[in-house]
Order: C-alpha cells, then sequence, then structure tokens
C-alpha cells in the first residue's frame, strides 16, 4: 500500500463523499449521473455535477450550500470544488459540516 498526502491523492471517487454523507443520514437523489445529497435539515445541499453543459466545460464539479434556518444567525454561502479537487478532501471537508465549534461571544 503507498501513502499519500490526501491533498496529492489525485481526483478519487465521489462514493469517498457520497458514501459519506448517506452514513450520516443525508438523503441523495440521482438525476441521471448528477447527484444531490441534503442534509436532515435541510440546510446542507451538497451536488455533484459531472453532466455539464458543452458551453460551460469548467464550471464547478461540486456544489456545497449552506442557507441558515428561519431566525438562524449566520449568513448562506456556497463552497465550490472543480474535478481536479481530490475526492478525500472534499469528504474531510464534509464530514467537518456538522461539527459544532464554539464561537466568542462577540461572533454569535
Amino acid at each position: 500500500m503507498t501513502t499519500v498526502l490526501a491533498c496529492a491523492c489525485g481526483t478519487g471517487e465521489p462514493g469517498t463523499v457520497l458514501d459519506l454523507l448517506v452514513g450520516d443520514g443525508w438523503s441523495c437523489d440521482a438525476k441521471g449521473s448528477n447527484v444531490t445529497a441534503e442534509s436532515a435539515d435541510h440546510r446542507l445541499k451538497v451536488q455533484f455535477r459531472p453532466e455539464r453543459t458543452p458551453t460551460v466545460p469548467r464550471q464547478p464539479l461540486w456544489l456545497i450550500d449552506y442557507r441558515p434556518a428561519d431566525g438562524d444567525t449566520g449568513r448562506a454561502w456556497r463552497a465550490t470544488f472543480t474535478d481536479d479537487t481530490p475526492a478525500e478532501l472534499i469528504a474531510n471537508f464534509c464530514a467537518l459540516l456538522g461539527d459544532a465549534v464554539e464561537l466568542d461571544d462577540d461572533r454569535a
């Protein structure tokens, strides 16, 4: 077995990310090769989009969106990853999405 840094491991398989999310209770819906996973609270959505339009060949392969629930503090955000980003890094990013962090009182 060869060991390499996660950032040097190549693009990897989408199942590395999607299997992690399904294992954490996310719902998954596939339309062709495109897959959308959504968290149980519907605030997080991860899209794997290999079926892209030929006119825009370099659009992101992965889209990760967060939107706060009504009444929550914070802002909506989006992270994107290209097909050059190792799936292991995206999986680690997604694994952190459900982790709670402690904020200073002035940031909450």
